[in-house]
């Protein structure tokens, strides 16, 4: 390989315990030596991330135009701290290609330097020496492709937050809705959001104007700063995700998103915000985005809202279960005509968590602040709505695994 990689080795926290053959003592535990392999800047060629390495990411990783960065079933992957410009961070540029390929019983994960987690560790693929509570830790991964984008100005490609203007490789959008940046399946991300300027973190996963040619499912994020995962534009479909302990947004659609987000999890803890945040289109190009079979788990008593839909945005909200939202926790519905462009399906709000002093009706759930009286109604809530599957993140999540969906 020609990319400025550097490979060392380590001695993990990792033994064996071999039985002894006779005498019923133990014998001296034996190491395990695992690979490290530090990488940053720009990935030159084709190459294979592979089980039996750690990959630490020293800075901002780019996987540019025209190259393949294959991650195998099982992989860790760590990144250095740092702040702004010199946050770490895997980013996949326009025309790069991610091929993520975690499984049901080895899932990727991506995490701090400071986390202990191994594909050997006993308690993978849960936590290792941290929790839910250590967020910004690194930066996070961000995949960038062709897909059109609604932006002020109309322009047809735009620099994605979290990546300093300087860098051509931050450019999102373009004109091929069926753009392919990969395939992104059994993935973990872990106690990012690191600071990279004056209030601006690094989402957890950014798709920006990531077309509908990639392949996204069994995603989870967890302890982020900012958002879980935000969609900027584009096409892409994600289905099977979670997201767990963010400290802004779970799930953030903006700039006309038109894919669809189906099977989903959100799980709040106390510095969270909205389980949704939808906002419409910047420019012209208008979009219509569609958010199906969805679990959310708020925080009660002290925060997180239901969700906010705003800047007139347009799509669908379907098969969605709410529970445990604090009784002062909305579903905000503003933004000029934005009420009328969303059609809202099957939702429930169980509300029999909270006290009894607590009078919680659609009527006061619903903040609608257009006027259009449009808004969703006893019509749209019903008592059969399961949200998302119960078998998801089974086997693969962190979330499931340590049981915070419960």
């Amino acid at each position: 390989m020609k990319n400025n990689t550097i490979i060392k080795l380590f001695t993990v926290c990792a033994v064996i315990y071999l039985s002894s053959c006779g005498g019923g003592g133990e014998s001296t535990p034996d190491p395990i030596i695992t690979p490290t392999t530090y990488s940053s800047g720009e990935i030159s060629e084709d190459v294979t991330w592979t089980s039996d390495n750690v990959y630490v990411l020293d800075g901002r990783v780019v996987v540019p135009n025209g190259v393949t960065l294959t991650i195998e079933a099982g992989t860790v992957i760590k990144a250095e701290g740092g702040q702004e410009a010199d946050a770490s961070c895997l980013l996949v540029a326009r025309g790069g290609k991610l091929m993520a390929m975690g499984t049901a019983s080895q899932p990727i994960i991506m995490t701090s330097v400071a986390d202990n987690i191994s594909n050997s560790h006993p308690n993978y693929p849960g936590f290792a020496n941290l929790n839910e509570g250590q967020k910004g830790l690194w930066g996070g991964l961000i995949v960038l492709g062709n897909a059109p984008v609604s932006v002020d100005g109309d322009a047809v490609a735009f620099q994605i937050e979290g990546v300093p203007a300087s860098d051509p490789n931050g450019l999102y959008g373009g004109t091929d809705a069926s753009d392919n940046s990969g395939t992104i399946q059994y993935l973990q991300v872990r106690h990012g959001g690191t600071n990279i300027g004056e209030g601006n973190e690094i989402n957890g996963i950014t798709f920006g104007g990531v077309g509908s040619g990639t392949t996204v499912s069994n995603v989870e994020v967890i302890a982020n700063v900012d958002d879980g995962i935000e969609m900027f534009g584009g096409s892409v479909n994600v289905s099977n995700a979670i997201v767990w302990a963010q400290g802004d947004d779970a799930f953030d659609v903006d700039q006309a998103y038109s894919g669809t987000i189906s099977n989903f999890m959100y799980i709040g803890d106390a510095s969270s915000d909205h389980g949704l945040e939808i906002d419409g289109p910047e420019g012209s190009m208008l979009g219509s985005f569609s958010l199906t079979g969805g679990t959310m788990k708020g925080y009660n008593p002290d925060g997180g809202e239901y969700a906010d839909f705003r800047d007139e945005a347009a799509g669908s909200v379907s098969n969605m279960y709410f529970w445990n939202h604090s009784c002062s926790s909305d579903f905000e519905i503003d933004g000029g005509s934005s009420t009328a462009n969303i059609t809202f399906s099957n939702l429930q709000f169980n509300t029999s968590h909270l006290d009894a002093t607590c009078k919680v009706d659609v009527a006061v759930i619903c903040d609608d602040q257009t006027g259009n009286g449009t808004n969703f109604d006893a019509t749209n809530v019903s008592t059969g709505s399961t949200g998302a599957s119960s078998t998801l993140g089974v086997g693969w999540s962190c979330t499931v695994y340590e049981g915070a969906h419960q």
